[in-house]
């Protein structure tokens, strides 16, 4: 292992960050996603990898729960606890397992098509670093959903975790912001000191004029795809607190997710604002419209009549803006790219009946929509138990709650969050693992709907808080 000095710096003021707004783990593990680009070390045995910087505060949070004395217990008594967990630990067992052993019971009987190693050509199926590391993320992943619903059962926790997820969403749209204001200044991309991933940049690209927005990530459809859960997650959360700061963030990560230029993120974006209209006309059963869908109506027609506004002062200011969206949405099933993708999720699904529904194990091969890439990796039944957890989001609070709690409010934006999060890696992901965000996400969940269920009705409606330590007052919350 060659560690990074650079990415050990950033973790070090992570750190420091967190602690200061009271969690150090905590809200560091959730700031730390934004760095898409930021590896803390190199692994050249596993063919150069380099493990991004949330995996070090996840490993933080996983060796401190478990080295507790009451650790494995806890461990014991959150599977009790949850079905979920218990579900997370099987899928944990069956995609290292079939990691390990599919690529050799396979082994040059089915063809992979792997973009990444095998420069766009089909080759036979043998074991690679790419099982290892494919599948040791998402065995990550899976831990830190498990110990987290541990660790968030502490005094103060859930009050922390909640401070993360908006200090997330800030990170993402501040490291967004000095990306574009160092392009607009002439000084180029000037993230490019905490860049040390192994990954092909592309943070310099200009898209019918317009700087594409890449943020801390290694280019800017990776910065769209992980700005768009975070907008859904403040989005949410503004919906339901009402807060100025909330409404700030919102806005500012619309802004960013436009300036990206990314086709996967205008997609999102544009199936995410059809669900948000859709659901607001149905207010005549709801007993009225909610203030926040009328302040959402009220901004978008003041947007729509200032552009109306230009337009008819210069019927040529918005050429440059069609071109994007020409090239960015009506072009991108042209280019030799898109091609090459649909051609990866065709040999991804062969693959997947020429293995009776088995897979060939996680990392194996690389296609271009979540799904496909778990049915050809996982199999159906790796793919069934994915989805039975996603299905967990579906499920509403456990019971209506009298006011404004904020576990309610945490509950209901992780909760979109984690559901939302998935529709850009069906759109162009080309990875099995659906990231530590959706295990996160998913602890979340479980541990606001026990505090939600354990509140005493009379006291939501009285303070509109639930017995958590309240997000202004962190001071005590775990570290």
């Amino acid at each position: 292992m060659i560690p990074s000095p650079t990415g050990l710096l950033v973790c070090l003021a992570l750190l420091l960050i967190g602690r200061a707004m009271g969690s150090p783990v905590l809200v560091g593990l959730m700031m730390s996603l934004a760095f898409g680009s930021t590896a803390f070390a190199v692994l050249p045995s596993l063919g150069g990898s380099s493990p991004l910087i949330y995996t070090l505060f996840a490993l933080i949070l996983v060796v401190r729960v478990v080295c507790r004395r009451d650790g494995l217990n806890d461990f014991a008594a959150e599977l009790v606890r949850h079905r979920a967990c218990l579900l997370v630990l099987l899928l944990i067992v069956y995609v290292a397992g079939t990691a390990v052993i599919l690529p050799r019971l396979f082994q040059g009987d089915v063809g992979m098509f792997d973009l990444r190693q095998s420069g766009g050509l089909e080759v036979p199926l043998a074991p690679s670093t790419g099982n290892i590391t494919q599948s040791g993320y998402f065995v990550l992943g899976g831990l830190t959903c498990l110990l987290l619903c541990i660790e968030l059962r502490r005094p103060g926790a859930l009050a922390a975790m909640e401070l993360g997820f908006v200090a997330w969403v800030g990170m993402n749209v501040g490291l967004g912001l000095l990306d574009l204001l160092g392009k607009l200044a002439g000084a180029g991309d000037v993230l490019l000191p905490i860049r040390t991933a192994s990954y092909a940049l592309l943070t310099d690209d200009i898209s019918v004029g317009f700087y594409r927005i890449a943020g801390g990530h290694s280019e800017a459809s990776a910065f769209a795809t992980a700005l768009f859960p975070g907008l859904v997650f403040i989005m949410t959360y503004w919906r339901i607190t009402q807060g100025r700061l909330a409404f700030a963030l919102m806005l500012l990560s619309l802004g960013m997710l436009m300036l990206s230029t990314s086709s996967t993120g205008y997609a999102c974006l544009g199936a995410y604002m059809l669900w948000l209209a859709i659901s607001a006309s149905l207010f005549p059963f709801r007993g009225g419209p909610r203030r926040s869908d009328l302040i959402l109506a009220g901004v978008i027609l003041v947007g729509v009549t200032v552009c109306l506004g230009i337009y008819l002062l210069d019927d040529s200011a918005f050429s440059s803006v069609r071109r994007l969206l020409e090239e960015a949405l009506l072009n991108k099933s042209q280019s030799s790219s898109a091609q090459e993708r649909g051609y990866a999720n065709d040999r991804s699904i062969q693959v997947f009946f020429e293995t009776g529904g088995i897979g060939i194990g996680m990392g194996s091969s690389r296609a271009s929509n979540w799904l496909i890439a778990m049915l050809s990796q996982t199999g159906i039944i790796g793919t069934t138990l994915l989805l039975v957890l996603a299905g967990l989001f579906l499920r509403p609070p456990p019971r209506p709650a009298g006011g404004d709690t904020s576990a309610l409010a945490l509950h209901e934006s992780a909760r979109a969050a984690g559901l939302w999060m998935l529709v850009p890696a069906i759109i162009s992901s080309g990875n099995a693992d659906p990231g530590i965000l959706f295990f996160i996400c998913l602890a979340t969940v479980l541990s606001c709907r026990d505090a939600l269920a354990a509140a005493p009705p009379g006291l939501a409606r009285r303070s509109g808080r639930l017995p958590v330590v309240p997000v202004g007052r962190i001071a005590n919350a775990p570290h």
